[in-house]
């Protein structure tokens, strides 16, 4: 399991817009936030198109949000489809390296990962409280000027939701 604090491995994924993305991608104008998902699981559903604020804050500042779903292309392009997601979205096939490289056991999960290519944070499944405490976790690893926002309307979730 890729822990707070350790390097994020490396990894390469194509992304359903064309081309590939990579760790110096994330890593290279200051870090960025990867999130695991899979389509077939409910609190992916809920969760994943609600990080949209953080998608658009993070592109603002010229960082990159990678949503990587366990899924096939075209799956996952009915899922952006369905949920009106706009941000970079990567496939990979089972049986799901990167996934495992990061030690990906629930989805979704989220890293936070750092200019250096290190894991800042590391959120599992749904705990509502933990994504809102994402901001200053964000700000200091990325060096964000304002605490971004996370979630998109969180009042409307619940306080937990297993992956």
């Amino acid at each position: 399991m890729t822990a707070v604090g350790e390097r994020a491995p490396e990894f390469g994924l194509p992304i359903l817009a064309g081309g590939f993305r990579s760790l110096p991608d994330l890593v290279e104008p200051g870090g960025g936030v990867l999130v695991f998902f899979k389509t077939e699981c409910a609190t992916s559903e809920l969760v994943v198109p609600r990080l949209a604020p953080l998608a658009r804050a993070l592109e603002a500042e010229e960082r990159l949000f990678l949503a990587v779903a366990q899924d096939d292309p075209a799956t996952a392009r009915a899922f952006a489809r369905a949920h009106g997601i706009a941000f970079p979205l990567a496939t990979e096939a089972a049986p799901y390296a990167v996934s495992s490289a990061y030690g990906v056991a629930t989805v979704p999960t989220l890293f936070v990962i750092d200019g250096a290519g290190v894991v800042a944070e590391r959120v599992e499944g749904f705990v509502k409280s933990e994504y809102l405490a994402l901001g200053p976790a964000l700000e200091r690893a990325l060096a964000l000027g304002d605490v971004p926002p996370v979630l998109e309307r969180p009042d409307e979730l619940p306080g937990v939701k297993p992956g």
